[in-house]
């Protein structure tokens, strides 16, 4: 069967109104789709009512021993076809990190831009990519949604609606053949070759619409589809006020020309390209390492695990057993121990009114669905 990409006029299609989707996904008995209709209370969301393509890409409700079989890559890559539009900027932005290792672009105050850059834009992927727009644990206002987004933008991570989908179908196939990046086929395949390898699964219009339709409904996000090459341009365009700032501030403060310059270039070095790889190894490690390394407390299907040291780094992430259990949960902390650094911050911004509508753990939204349906049938009663 021929293969093919979404282009701008099948992109399009997609922002039909959702419910000739879900028509034809019954239709066509779409087992994923059906299971979210008519799932019992007991698993019912109790937010699901807000987030209708949430539907059951959360986790395989299962309880079969999670396999360690080894995988092949997804019959869907082929080993010769290179994605350029991923390799040649990974190893551009590689390359010029490297250049922090010199000392004549060291400073102190660039590697403080990078540190505290690694959590800003780290938690643009850990809260706006992964914890709002792919599970949909939290609302926000839009303006602070696409904030989120466009520090994302910033990480060189892809646009928004590739990475949900892409996450969205991991979940649904978590170390399976088509996983996009089980490390059951091998680490480096798990914790960054799966990019470098052209996916046709993950380009194809289908996989849109099965897994983030919901997101291509943003005017925003669609024209980030329909222009690939933007995300490119986000990156790179954020190199000018970090090269710009420095400079000005240090020829204000009378530093010469070629002084200001060199410590714009330090600051540009470590707060761009350094802190994006770092960044980078820091999500990827959640793909490889917590499906390798650590312990196991649930039964997931898959081979999920909680490893404190990714938790450690990438602000609660690494606690992804806890996460493949109740995927549409805000936190990770199952344990008083397990700190999830990102939830709590979550907690804070809804003190500031910026968040609302959190996602309990799924014993909580079980206990709100039954309380809510049993207060409905004792005011049904009552009327009648």
């Amino acid at each position: 069967m021929k293969r093919w990409s979404a282009s701008n006029s099948e992109l399009s299609l997609l922002c039909r109104p959702y419910k000739i989707f879900l028509f034809r996904t019954i239709l066509s008995q779409e087992p994923l789709t059906l299971y979210w209709l008519f799932r019992p209370i007991s698993e019912a969301s109790f937010t699901d009512e807000r987030m209708p393509a949430r539907l059951a890409f959360e986790s395989k409700l299962m309880t079969a021993t999670p396999s360690t079989e080894l995988l092949t890559r997804p019959s869907s890559t082929i080993p010769t076809e290179l994605f350029f539009r991923y390799l040649l900027p990974v190893i551009l932005v590689h390359a010029l990190s490297v250049l922090a290792a010199f000392p004549m672009f060291f400073s102190w105050t660039g590697l403080i831009v990078c540190l505290v850059g690694i959590h800003l834009f780290g938690q643009a992927i850990t809260m706006g990519y992964h914890r709002l727009l792919t599970h949909r644990s939290f609302e926000v206002p839009r303006w602070f949604e696409w904030t989120l987004v466009t520090l994302a933008l910033c990480c060189l991570q892809d646009s928004p609606a590739r990475w949900v989908a892409t996450h969205r179908m991991h979940h649904a196939h978590s170390d399976e053949g088509e996983d996009p990046h089980s490390p059951l086929v091998d680490f480096l395949w798990g914790h960054m070759g799966w990019l470098f390898l052209r996916n046709h699964d993950l380009t194809h219009v289908s996989n849109y619409s099965r897994y983030a339709r919901d997101t291509l409904q943003d005017p925003f996000y669609f024209w980030l589809e329909r222009n690939p090459i933007a995300p490119i341009f986000f990156y790179f365009g954020q190199c000018v006020p970090y090269f710009a700032i420095p400079m000005g501030l240090s020829w204000f403060f009378g530093a010469s020309i070629a002084d200001a310059a060199l410590f714009a270039t330090s600051v540009t070095i470590w707060g761009v390209f350094l802190r994006t790889v770092l960044v980078w190894h820091i999500t990827w490690s959640v793909n490889s390492l917590t499906h390798m390394f650590g312990y196991r407390s649930h039964e997931t299907g898959e081979n999920s695990r909680n490893n404190w040291l990714v938790a450690l780094i990438a602000a609660g992430e690494g606690w992804h057993n806890n996460h493949h259990q109740d995927p549409s949960c805000c936190t990770v902390q199952h344990r008083w121990w397990e700190f999830d650094l990102t939830y709590w911050e979550i907690r804070g911004l809804q003190c500031l009114g910026i968040v609302r509508n959190i996602t309990p753990r799924r014993d909580e939204r079980v206990r709100r669905a039954v309380s809510a349906r049993t207060t409905e049938s004792i005011a049904q009663t009552v009327a009648k």
